[in-house]
């Protein structure tokens, strides 16, 4: 399964790892990719994943969630 996050405020190298690493850490993410170029993450996981629990995780990165798809 596929969850794509849109993420504003992302701006280097540096940024997506970060939130590359903090995202592969929640619980059921399988692997998490961002393409920093157009501003979102794409995680892979066997089940859903609670979009809360996404949201927690990038706000504490000081970045903002625009969309979950």
């Amino acid at each position: 399964m596929k969850t794509t996050v849109y993420i504003d405020g992302m701006h280097c190298k540096n940024c997506m790892a970060k939130v590359e690493k903090s995202l592969s850490t929640v619980e059921g993410v399988q692997s998490a990719k961002v393409n920093l170029d157009k501003g979102f993450a794409v995680l892979k996981t066997k089940d859903p994943v609670n979009h809360d629990v996404i949201l927690d995780t990038i706000h504490t990165l000081d970045y903002e969630v625009k969309e979950i798809k």
